[in-house]
């Protein structure tokens, strides 16, 4: 079996450096309706008619992407599940660029409609892996992991080896490089960008510098299930 911290951390990394290492530093080539728009490399949950198209950037080696699996999303597969927003994820390098590699690639290995599933168990399991990359273990971790999806340890070895599973993972990191991503998460929502910027109360979500206000005030920059069902149906009622 190739180990993980060797032979196959190895081809990660190789992979990392011909897609530029984390985040790119290409300024955005695209129109905002371009970059709110879904694609078809997209990964993508809830229907097409849905009124709410709600983009997140993340990394499955980012704590703050880990932390709104946690807390808002819920709200926004809720949403999802009512017919009131269509969920886009897309893939990006940030936080421990190998471990953000090694997921992705198992996520792309594993069938489409787990796709999903196998990006959350990633996000639930994110202490434990980084605490096996520390001691070495991170190739048990992830078989563990992926054994649950019905992966061998031949599977999860062979998908970290896997051409067109890094070329994927390389190509979302390259596409959030030209779409101006510099952080994770990232949200844009039915085409405009949230930032946290400072409000009245604490940090806000603007959009265009101006804060995102509903009926109760400026909306916080948080990921409380409160605040995403705020932003929804803000959008929904838009």
């Amino acid at each position: 079996m190739l180990s993980y911290t060797r032979r196959s951390l190895t081809a990660l990394a190789a992979a990392l450096i011909l897609s530029g290492g984390a985040l790119g530093q290409n300024a955005t080539s695209l129109t905002e309706a371009q970059v709110g728009q879904v694609r078809d490399t997209d990964r993508v949950m809830g229907e097409a008619d849905a009124p709410v198209t709600f983009i997140e950037y993340g990394s499955v080696a980012c704590s703050h992407c880990a932390h709104f699996q946690e807390t808002g999303f819920p709200a926004v597969s809720e949403a999802v599940e009512a017919g009131d927003v269509r969920f886009v994820f897309r893939e990006v390098i940030t936080g421990q660029p190998n471990i953000a590699m090694a997921g992705f690639a198992l996520a792309h290995c594993a069938p489409d409609e787990q796709y999903f599933d196998v990006i959350d168990a990633l996000f639930v399991n994110m202490r434990s892996i980084f605490a096996a990359l520390q001691q070495g273990t991170a190739q048990t971790r992830y078989e563990e992991i992926a054994a649950e999806f019905g992966f061998s340890a031949e599977d999860v070895t062979a998908c970290f080896s896997s051409e067109e599973a890094i070329a994927a993972v390389q190509a979302s990191n390259r596409i959030a490089a030209e779409d101006g991503i510099r952080s994770t998460p990232y949200f844009i929502v039915n085409g405009d960008r949230l930032l946290a910027e400072p409000g009245e109360d604490g940090r806000v979500y603007t959009v265009n510098g101006a804060p995102l206000t509903d009926a109760e005030g400026e909306i916080p920059a948080d990921h409380q299930p409160d605040t995403m069902r705020r932003i929804i149906a803000l959008y929904k009622g838009g």
